[in-house]
């Protein structure tokens, strides 16, 4: 793991957050850890996108005509399908509408093809590996680069002309040969926090949680328990990867300084899973909220999906999730929500990821260049307006508007981002291993159903990390 390589990321993650936050739609301060600045300051970047905005808003051929600065030909899309892959969990009804609105523009039709969650990665990869896929996917990157082999399997799109436009660039280059495999829905995204019903706790006695210690966290949950019948804490473990968020933050945060050395140490097989103690001890703390009776018994039948009607009834209190969930929240209830980071190891720092969500072409496809032309559209900014008016949120363009970020979510940008407080999950700093993490979510579920304890899951996981990293050619398996 090299650290000027994590910190360069780190700083430009943030100094082009902040950028993006000038666009009233949330932002970032610079790292004071970073030791490296962003190349263009803030202030111009936030100056430049609201005259492109004031100018969008004068005629809708100026953002497709930034977009299109290249003279690409689109005529290529037209009476064209696009086959485009995705999970449940990444896509949005905003999908649609931009797919129609292009339909409209160029004659291209677009097919969506959504698979299930938990079958996703596996279909990817059997789809990848048999040349039998779609035109687009979509996948998180560069943390899952290595994960769906794209140096072998996916075009390098480093030299599309979208590049030139993108906020965030530095994060999305691939940290083996540095080259951009993906178009980017945001320029940041992964924010890990507890968001909470705001009315449900200030009946319990609780105004405006701000815990610094994990023991005012936990009385949080007492609170919760032992003033209401509402859930105290509410997990969805039927769909696991909401299971690990706990894990993969908590442990990062609990790391701390010896976050990068720890990881360099298991990537180079000198230590094993069990020999990390905040690994034991953070899954030790998220065993001992079902024990406490602070998670609601129907945690393995409900997932994700489930999460927000759950919330907005006032049947649980908190739920640890990602931005995403309450940004889509508020767009469909009428309950005020609160937010925070759990303080794991008694740090009040917010985990966030190194990755953000994109569109990747197979290579083996049998429509390359028009996939290519399309994913030039779809960055148009007359169509990531479409999906941002209904998902605020972080945008990968200089020349798209973000809108107005959730109050909650906003919030953890200045609580956290801007002064600095926060650690990268270990999921993204790990990537080379993603490819058996979801055993490691699995052996979590189990934690979470009792069948399992923490040394249990720890030396469990081992022989499946250190087989698949042999698997992989990891000289230091070898």
């Amino acid at each position: 793991m090299n650290n000027k390589i994590v910190k360069k990321l780190l700083s430009v993650m943030l100094a082009a957050s902040m950028a993006a936050g000038l666009m009233a739609c949330g932002g970032a301060g610079n790292d004071p850890q970073a030791g490296e600045s962003a190349e263009e300051s803030p202030e111009s970047a936030g100056t430049e996108n609201e005259a492109e905005s004031e100018a969008q808003e004068n005629g809708e051929e100026t953002g497709e005509t930034s977009a299109n600065a290249g003279g690409d030909d689109f005529s290529i899309l037209e009476g064209k399908t696009i086959a485009f892959m995705t999970s449940q969990a990444k896509y949005f009804e905003a999908y649609q509408t931009m797919a129609d609105a292009i339909e409209a523009d160029y004659g291209c039709t677009v097919e969506f093809q959504v698979i299930p969650d938990d079958e996703y990665t596996s279909m990817t990869n059997l789809k990848l590996s048999t040349g039998e896929v779609p035109d687009v996917f979509e996948q998180n990157f560069p943390s899952q680069n290595v994960t769906i082999n794209v140096y072998d399997y996916c075009e390098d799109l480093s030299n599309e002309p979208w590049i030139s436009r993108l906020i965030n660039p530095e994060l999305l280059k691939d940290m083996r040969d540095g080259k951009i495999y993906a178009l980017p829905k945001e320029s940041s995204s992964g924010y890990q926090a507890v968001y909470y019903n705001k009315q449900l706790l200030a009946e319990c006695g609780v105004e405006n949680p701000n815990p610094q210690t994990y023991q005012e966290f936990l009385d949080i949950l007492k609170a919760v328990k032992d003033n209401s019948d509402a859930t105290p804490f509410l997990q969805t473990n039927a769909d696991n990867w909401t299971t690990q968020i706990f894990m993969t933050g908590g442990i990062a945060v609990a790391l701390g300084d010896n976050a990068a050395a720890t990881y360099e140490k298991l990537l180079n097989n000198e230590i094993s899973w069990s020999e990390i103690p905040e690994a034991e001890a953070i899954l030790q703390k998220y065993i001992d909220l079902y024990e406490a009776g602070y998670v609601n018994d129907d945690n393995l039948s409900i997932g994700y999906d489930d999460a927000a009607a759950i919330m907005a009834e006032g049947k649980a209190a908190l739920y640890l999730t990602i931005e995403q969930w309450a940004a889509d929240f508020e767009d469909n209830y009428d309950v005020e929500l609160g937010s925070f980071a759990i303080p794991h190891n008694d740090t009040p720092s917010l985990p966030t990821g190194n990755y953000v969500q994109g569109l990747f072409v197979p290579s083996s496809g049998s429509q390359v260049e028009e996939a290519k032309a399309f994913l030039q559209v779809w960055s148009m900014p007359k169509y990531q307006n479409i999906y941002y008016e209904s998902n605020p949120g972080f945008p990968a363009f200089n020349d798209v508007d973000g809108g107005a970020v959730t109050p909650c979510v906003q919030d953890l940008v200045d609580n956290y981002i801007s002064t600095g407080q926060y650690a990268y999950e270990i999921n993204g700093q790990l990537a080379d291993a993603n490819g058996c993490f979801n055993d490691l979510w699995n052996l979590y579920v189990e934690a979470a159903a009792g069948t399992k304890n923490a040394s249990e899951v720890w030396e469990s996981f081992q022989p499946i990390y250190t087989d698949y990293m042999e698997q992989q050619g990891y000289e230091a398996f070898q």
